[in-house]
């Protein structure tokens, strides 16, 4: 009989155990009884702190030079010598090539005979004109005769004018049969062979200075209105991890691009750090905007939808009140609030997609 009432006890005593649990899933089982019969829910706050916020524009760039020619041939010929390769350093007024200058050095010299010929032949006519007058004087000749001999005055000083420009459009030719390098940089491209005959226009070297270069992004709609020339900058390159390239907006084009329908942004790098952004580089492009010195700038998903708006539940006691908030800029997860909250309220940060204004809450 004794065995019997013994066995039933652990019976029942087992029977209790595991309807009620033990340890931590005993009290969370009782506790999520005591939530349902009071009706509370368990959410996360937090207090609402003021801080300084930076409204970052947030773009892609690809650098370009800031200075880049093309040289080309001015007067036509062969390529006589080529001074340079890609990839060399030139500095203003370098020669870079010689075109074959025979054809153009006879040219000037026979222009230099043309002014000598010009020059005496109105020599001769001013003093024709001097010993006509002379004799008009005398009355030995006619002021037909006078007339004449002026004439031809003025024409050779029209020839002797032709030929000089004449002259100077030979001399002309022949100094641009030699290339020179029109500024500071490297040559990026070369596009002619000695013996290869070129005309006019006909591009030879690619040169590009990148003391400077440009950043050019594609800003939308959105960020364009918030703009302007001036704004600092930061560019980072993969090539370059953990650098971050000062630049300024330089331009803003007023037109979108019809196919992208963004507005095209360049900003101005000064290039002078050891580490250089080269032209074609594909960078990450920050721009500093407004700066809001005592901000909320909360998580996204604080704020929840609501009747067509959007509030935060602020905690007061053990109850939430929905509060209709005005939004601004997001970066990174979070959302800047221009009002409908401040500072030292205690907003619910987890547990809010449940929530309705007047619920109860139990703080966990």
């Amino acid at each position: 009989m004794y065995r019997k009432f013994v066995y039933l006890l652990i019976m029942i005593l087992s029977i209790t155990g595991c309807s009620e649990g033990t340890g931590t899933e005993g009290n969370s089982a009782r506790n999520d009884r005591k939530e349902s019969a009071t009706g509370a829910l368990p959410v996360e706050i937090m207090e609402v702190e003021e801080q300084e916020v930076v409204e970052w524009i947030q773009a892609v760039g690809l650098v370009s030079a800031d200075k880049r020619v093309t040289m080309s041939a001015e007067v036509g010929g062969s390529i006589a010598k080529s001074y340079v390769k890609a990839g060399d350093s030139v500095s203003k007024g370098d020669l870079l090539a010689r075109l074959d200058d025979e054809r153009n050095r006879i040219a000037r010299d026979l222009a230099l005979a043309e002014v000598e010929i010009a020059r005496a032949n109105l020599a001769n006519s001013k003093r024709d004109i001097q010993r006509e007058t002379r004799l008009f004087k005398d009355k030995v000749t006619s002021r037909h005769s006078i007339d004449q001999i002026a004439l031809k005055v003025k024409i050779d000083e029209g020839r002797l004018k032709a030929a000089r420009a004449a002259l100077a459009a030979a001399e002309r030719n022949l100094r641009d049969s030699s290339v020179f390098s029109p500024m500071d940089g490297k040559i990026t491209r070369k596009r002619i062979e000695v013996g290869e005959l070129v005309g006019p226009g006909t591009p030879l070297f690619d040169i590009i200075n990148i003391d400077r270069v440009k950043v050019t992004v594609h800003v939308p709609e959105r960020d364009i209105t918030r703009m302007h020339k001036g704004m600092d900058a930061e560019i980072y390159a993969d090539g370059y991890p953990g650098i971050a390239f000062k630049g300024t907006v330089n331009t803003i084009v007023a037109e979108a691009d019809p196919q992208t329908l963004t507005f095209p942004v360049e900003i101005m790098v000064v290039n002078n750090r050891p580490e250089k952004l080269l032209p074609g580089f594909v960078c990450r492009v920050k721009i500093r905007g407004k700066v809001f010195k005592q901000a909320i700038f909360l998580s996204q998903e604080v704020v929840v939808r609501r009747d067509g708006h959007s509030v935060i539940f602020v905690a007061a006691s053990d109850m939430v009140s929905a509060r209709i908030v005005e939004t601004g800029f997001t970066n990174r997860g979070k959302i800047l609030i221009k009002k409908g909250i401040k500072p030292g309220d205690r907003i619910v940060l987890v547990g809010q997609e449940a929530l309705q204004d007047g619920t109860r809450i139990r703080i966990r």
